[in-house]
């Protein structure tokens, strides 16, 4: 769950870092592209073995359900989800509050396993790659220590969706998934709708969209809600999809992040907020 409140001094330290984020020249498309597609190809923890079964197309609107069966038809999780990154994902879905306007409250132990998330995807290629483009760019200071602090303020700490009670963090939202009055918001993790699929939760009603690469747009019905156009990319690594959306919240902050990986564009969305104080990630997902 989130991380602990930081010390004042901490969140001195923190807003600095952003604010020198902010002031950056933002990287160049090219650069963007070529760093993307190297991060693509150093992503050794994919899991590209697993397969889908599209059935029927949807529309945003629609009420009709077009797929009469579970959107994942392979998945090899004793494989996959016994690596250290994504069994480090997993520990944390459970440790949220999904309802809009319930407040979020996390303990020791919940606090420990952000931890071991943060320190298992650090090891990786992907986010040691991550922090070094960052660093280059003017993004990050020098110290891995800095990095990690602004992984976990943009990812882990908790802040008002709406109004003031703190009932959300960008991790939740965009990994886990949320649900207010009406619908589902957020939730866009490949990992999660399996494992959300696997348990009854999840009701997939068909595809909205399917491009290259491994990129879907859904809809689906989860603890008796709808969302109605629900995207992302499938088979990446938990620290492939964190490394892709912090660099966009970094360089391309409530705009279009654009590139291309192969040759095939992909367009990332993230958008900030500041409500509570402070500069957060409120959604990240593919277009």
């Amino acid at each position: 769950m989130a991380v602990d409140r930081p010390s004042m001094a901490g969140g001195v330290m923190f807003m600095l870092l952003l604010s020198v984020a902010i002031g950056c020249d933002a990287a160049s498309s090219a650069e963007l592209s070529d760093f993307m597609t190297s991060l693509w190809h150093s992503d050794v923890n994919n899991a590209s073995s697993v397969r889908v079964n599209l059935q029927g197309h949807a529309s945003s609107g629609s009420a009709t359900d077009h797929a009469t069966g579970p959107l994942f038809s392979s998945v090899n999780d004793q494989y996959y989800f016994s690596r250290p990154t994504y069994a480090a994902l997993i520990q944390l879905l459970d440790n949220y509050n999904h309802v809009i306007g319930d407040a979020e409250r996390s303990n020791q132990n919940e606090d420990h396993e952000v931890t071991l998330f943060l320190e298992a995807i650090s090891k990786t290629t992907v986010m040691q790659k991550t922090q070094q483009f960052l660093k280059q760019q003017g993004y990050v200071g020098v110290s891995l220590a800095e990095f990690d602090t602004l992984l976990r303020q943009i990812w882990f700490e908790f802040y008002p969706r709406h109004g003031q009670t703190r009932d959300s963090c960008g991790f939740e939202h965009v990994f886990v998934g949320e649900t207010d009055t009406s619908e589902v918001i957020g939730f866009h993790n490949w990992i999660q709708f399996h494992l959300q699929e696997q348990k009854g939760n999840l009701d997939y009603r068909g595809y909205i969209f399917s491009k290259q690469p491994r990129t879907l747009g859904t809809q689906f019905t989860w603890l008796s809600k709808t969302k109605s156009l629900g995207s992302f990319m499938y088979g990446t690594s938990p620290e492939l999809d964190m490394a892709m959306f912090t660099v966009c919240y970094l360089t391309r902050r409530n705009q279009l992040c654009s590139f291309s990986v192969d040759g095939h564009p992909i367009q990332l969305k993230t958008f900030d907020i500041t409500n509570g104080g402070g500069h957060h990630l409120g959604t990240a997902y593919v277009n």
